[in-house]
């Protein structure tokens, strides 16, 4: 991710934004319950192209929410400040 978006740098969270894809891609060789699930008899070549497809969505949705994912997270300090000021108002009319 680094060479895509120099700017993330390593930030808590990311990897709960790629297991969704891991699942999903790992799912068109990996039949059964996921508790049950091993990579083990895997060839490298799938194991491959699940991680590029991993990383080539990963990086298509840090694409829009990059600077969530930066140091001092401003995106989700605005966020924050949003929700803030949406629960002053609504405190108000109460």
């Amino acid at each position: 991710m680094a060479i895509r978006h120099p700017a993330s740098g390593y930030v808590q969270g990311i990897n709960d934004l790629v297991t969704p894809f891991l699942v999903v891609f790992l799912s068109e060789y990996l039949e059964g319950s996921m508790d049950n699930w091993s990579i083990t008899g895997l060839s490298p070549e799938k194991i491959s192209n699940v991680e590029a497809d991993c990383y080539w969505c990963l990086s298509k949705l840090l694409d829009g929410m990059q600077d969530h994912y930066t140091f001092a997270q401003p995106g989700i300090q605005r966020l924050v400040f949003k929700l803030k000021e949406l629960v002053r108002r609504i405190d108000e009319l109460c």
